[in-house]
């Protein structure tokens, strides 16, 4: 059948595939996850044994020394810094570009993050480490809020400045992004303010706002030099391919 399908549209379909397999992972990964909190699954005694091996660690004479650089991480890694990291980044380049469109995808990545998150971390009510009993009014630990919208923001802040790096330092960033991204993640094990699996689980809803931003704002992140009209794949970022 596909020898039926001319190039161009054969391509279209592998682009659709990609797509779905995009969000399928992660969503597939988050479900697992959700559903091991929610039923005191095996992860649940992975967590604990991670934590201990950790904090053994982290206690240790030789290890105290990071105790400082993880804080700062996690401090970085906080909303309140991170989503203005975002929304200078969406700024800069709607200015450049004479266009809102970097600031209606900042916006939407935003809504994505409270729609999702907050609820999540309502409904869920997970504990976090060393919690004996939920606060009044607090949240419950998964996923990771501070892992899930670091990542998104990181991530979506350089997306759109990336066209205007040379090439050398876009593959640095582009290599750099996932790195930082996991060493967030580490700190907040590291500094006991969360579970490994509420991490994993925030990376994996960043992947899926990611990508759902993505897709619903995609002029956003298409490259200046391309010419009106020009197809999806010429598109700079490879978040959009």
């Amino acid at each position: 059948m596909d020898g039926s399908l001319t190039p161009a549209a054969r391509h279209r379909a592998r682009r659709w595939q990609h797509r779905w397999l995009l969000l399928g992972v992660p969503a597939g990964v988050l479900a697992i996850l959700t559903i091991n909190v929610l039923a005191s699954g095996p992860l649940v005694g992975a967590d604990q044994r991670i934590r201990t091996t950790v904090q053994t660690l982290a206690d240790a004479r030789a290890w105290q020394w990071l105790g400082g650089p993880a804080r700062l991480i996690v401090d970085l890694a906080d909303p309140l810094f991170c989503v203005p990291v975002l929304l200078v980044s969406a700024l800069t380049v709607s200015c450049r570009h004479r266009s809102l469109r970097p600031l209606l995808a900042a916006a939407v990545a935003v809504a994505l993050l409270l729609v999702t998150v907050i609820p999540a971390k309502i409904m869920i009510g997970r504990l976090a480490p060393g919690q004996l009993h939920m606060v009044p009014g607090g949240l419950g630990s998964f996923p990771s809020g501070h892992a899930t919208t670091a990542s998104v923001c990181y991530v979506l802040a350089a997306a759109p400045l990336l066209p205007y790096l040379p090439a050398w330092t876009r593959r640095a960033a582009l290599a750099a992004l996932p790195v930082w991204c996991f060493l967030i993640g580490a700190a907040l094990v590291w500094g006991d303010y969360h579970w490994f699996t509420d991490v994993a689980a925030g990376w994996a809803l960043a992947a899926i706002i990611i990508q759902l931003t993505v897709g619903l704002t995609r002029d956003a992140y298409r490259d200046p030099s391309t010419p009106s009209g020009a197809p999806d794949e010429r598109l700079a970022s490879p978040l959009t391919t």
